[in-house]
């Protein structure tokens, strides 16, 4: 399971935030902020995907786009008709994606269509290839199509059902007094099976980035964000929603009835409140300190000072995380408020947490009908209706546990060292000319302008697949014909990853290796080893064909490296130098001209209303990768002043297109509220009329809805 630690906070991610299925991103696969579960998403049973558009179509209707400004929210799906439509000098986005999203309808298991899920759909046919081709041979085939294999394993998975809870459920039951729950809670069954008020793990240190800390990351609630606990959005009441139904089927599973699930619910509920005090909310943590306030090295005498009472001191001890010598505590406020409620009176909510975390956790992992209880909430959560099919979903949970193994057996299939080199070269292109762009920018000093250039030479290039790989020698999957079950597996898993992360303690980071599922249909940067990864995971007619024209190319793919690259200089990525370690290296003018510019920025996402109960859009929110989307257009832009005759049209057309996207509505509300990427209509029409070519390649003037006076422009870079 991911931790929303500084290293996810600062990773740059490119595309995949916008709804694209019920777990995150960062996803991760990047999507909808919060996870529908702790392990994965799922569906009823499939309906006619037409009847959905329907659906979303009538419910567009009720819509009052008037309130809408400066364009109409054209992502939500079925807002797009033939009546409705825009000049290009209008509504740019519109115009040239009209029949896109007027046309669109959701693939099952989706609340958004956009063209870069062709680029999903075509890895995930390929590794499906691979997981069932039996005639492959060696650890990296057979681990995945062994644990794959269990996945689809109803028969067995079915005779199984939720017995393995039971002396789990039985063992919690017996905790009477605190000092009990203590010792449940350091107990190797709760290790194995169960959850914790905080989470321990292993990360990038922020301070030297070529070595490894045990980080120390906050309570995981239900809602996901703390302010959700103050004053509920109607994405956190959907949230809600599907928790209660989650906790409540798994805990009737257990042999738990009606009102002793209600009264547990609300217990939990009730603890996370008051946790929720404590913790900072999403959008505290999209502020440009943000960091610097996750930044706390401790020691473990620190840590008994602050948590006298909680045992995350003794748990750590016994979990081998007391022997490093770089511990980082991401919000001391919050590890002192758990520990003033971890007392007798809330003993009730702290078992209820334990037991409905734990078996919610479980719910796509036990048997069939648990697992369609769980693909019911998650779609009822989405607004969609229809399902991944189930060998979808086990390609899905297999590419997450074994993605190395995969990719060394798809790179031998499908990839060639052509590809890397183009792709590679693009790259250090874009990176050259930043080094120019930086030449230009008037309100940087001399001193800073050097440092930041220093971190362009020194940017790291991680394009298509690398020569190294970490070692994954402690993984193994007992497979089905030798007596194996999907639940053993998972908890196997769970063991050898505690057993890797045990090794990096005290250890020294190699850069040779990437951290990262080269297969995932996403870019990103990462500040902390000053790195861009364009990974083949990605590549789809939208982003990247070898056929492309040079426009096209920069139009699609060359804006994401650029936009991946300007990471190295938002809000955000400005705050890490060359090395990848966080260290203030501008001139403090300089930095507060930076920040000037980017509140320019957030006052004019301030004004967006993309939804017709008017409310204003969070532009503190957006405002790293919305400074990316526009610092990558006018490297491409640079670049393209070099190429004679180069048609700006195709250039233009070919980045709309990269961003054209419908989805349902409570998915992009809960992109809006919850994720860092502006909506995709906005990353399009915001950054295009911010720069000159664009009017004079349409003949944009003054009155036109995508105009804004040059002084009124808010391009950071």
């Amino acid at each position: 399971m991911l931790r929303k630690s500084i290293a996810l906070l600062i990773a740059g991610t490119m595309l995949l935030s916008a709804g694209c299925s019920a777990t995150v991103a960062a996803d991760e696969n990047g999507n909808i902020s919060v996870d529908v579960n702790p392990t994965v998403e799922h569906a009823e049973e499939p309906n006619d995907p037409i009847e959905e558009s329907d659906k979303d179509s009538e419910a567009a209707q009720d819509i009052d786009t008037s309130v809408m400004k400066p364009w109409i929210n054209s992502n939500i799906m079925g807002i797009v008709t033939d009546d409705i439509n825009a000049d290009l000098k209008d509504d740019f986005y519109l115009n040239i994606n009209h029949d896109y999203l007027r046309d669109a309808e959701l693939r099952p298991g989706y609340p958004a269509e956009f063209p870069i899920l062709d680029a999903s759909d075509t890895v995930k046919e390929r590794c499906l290839d691979i997981l069932t081709d039996k005639s492959l041979t060696g650890r990296d085939a057979q681990m995945p199509q062994d644990f794959y294999e269990l996945y689809l394993d109803w028969d067995g998975r079915n005779e199984v059902g939720a017995l393995p809870l039971m002396p789990f459920v039985e063992k919690l039951g017996e905790v009477k007094t605190l000092d009990d729950m203590t010792d449940f809670l350091l107990s190797d069954m709760n290790f194995d099976y169960g959850a914790m008020l905080s989470k321990v793990g292993i990360e990038v240190n922020a301070a030297d980035s070529t070595k490894y800390c045990v980080e120390i990351n906050t309570t995981n609630l239900s809602l996901g964000d703390s302010a959700e606990y103050v004053k509920m959005t109607e994405n956190g009441k959907r949230l809600k929603t599907l928790r209660e139904g989650q906790y409540a089927y798994m805990l009737g599973r257990v042999g738990f009835d009606e009102n002793e699930t209600e009264q547990m619910i609300k217990d939990m509920f009730d603890l996370e409140g008051k946790i929720a005090e404590y913790q900072m909310t999403g959008l505290e943590k999209n502020a440009s300190d943000a960091y610097q306030k996750m930044i706390n090295p401790m020691t473990m005498d620190d840590l008994r000072k602050m948590s006298p009472d909680y045992p995350l001191v003794q748990y750590m001890e016994k979990r081998g995380y007391s022997e490093s010598k770089l511990i980082n505590l991401l919000e001391p406020g919050w590890l002192e408020g758990l520990n003033s409620l971890y007392t007798e009176e809330n003993l009730d909510g702290i078992k209820a947490y334990v037991l409905t975390h734990t078996l919610g956790s479980y719910i796509d992992s036990i048997d069939e009908d648990a697992y369609r209880t769980n693909q019911r909430l998650a779609n009822e959560y989405l607004g969609i209706t229809e399902s991944k099919s189930d060998e979808s979903e086990a390609y899905n949970k297999t590419m997450n546990m074994f993605s190395d193994n995969i990719s060394r057996v798809y790179i031998e299939k499908y990839l060639n060292e052509e590809i890397r080199e183009e792709i590679r070269t693009l790259c250090q292109d874009a990176a050259d000319t930043y080094y120019e762009m930086l030449d230009d920018v008037e309100w940087l000093s001399e001193e800073t302008r050097k440092e930041a250039q220093n971190k362009l030479k020194h940017i790291t290039i991680h394009a298509v697949y690398p020569d190294k790989w970490k070692d994954d020698s402690m993984f193994g999957v007992t497979s089905k014909e030798d007596g194996g079950s999907y639940f053993q597996a998972l908890l196997d898993y769970r063991k050898a990853s505690h057993e890797r992360e045990l090794t990096r303690i005290n250890g020294t980071i190699d850069r040779d290796i990437w951290e990262i599922n080269i297969l995932t249909t996403n870019a990103f940067y990462n500040p902390q080893d000053n790195s861009i990864n364009i990974v083949p995971g990605f590549f789809c007619d939208a982003t990247y064909r070898s056929d492309m024209s040079i426009e096209e190319k920069y139009g699609a793919l060359g804006n994401v490296i650029g936009h991946e690259i300007s990471h190295a200089f938002d809000t955000n990525g400005a705050q890490f130098d060359a090395d990848g370690n966080f260290r203030n290296w501008w001139k403090e003018e300089d930095f507060d001209a930076f920040m000037g510019r980017a509140d320019k920025l957030i006052a004019y996402y301030d004004s967006v209303v993309a939804f017709d109960d008017g409310t204003p859009y969070r532009g503190q929110m957006v405002q790293t990768e919305a400074i990316a989307d526009m610092a990558g257009f006018k490297c491409m832009l640079k670049m393209a002043e070099k190429i004679d005759d180069f048609d700006y049209d195709k250039f233009f057309r070919a980045n709309a297109y990269l961003w054209a996207k419908s989805g349902t509505l409570s998915a992009l509300e809960s992109q809006a509220l919850t994720d860092s990427h502006p909506l995709n209509y906005l990353r399009c029409n915001v950054t295009a009329q911010q720069y000159d070519e664009f009017y004079e390649t349409y003949g944009i003037k003054e009155g036109d809805g995508m105009y804004i006076a040059p002084k009124d422009r808010i391009a950071v870079w």
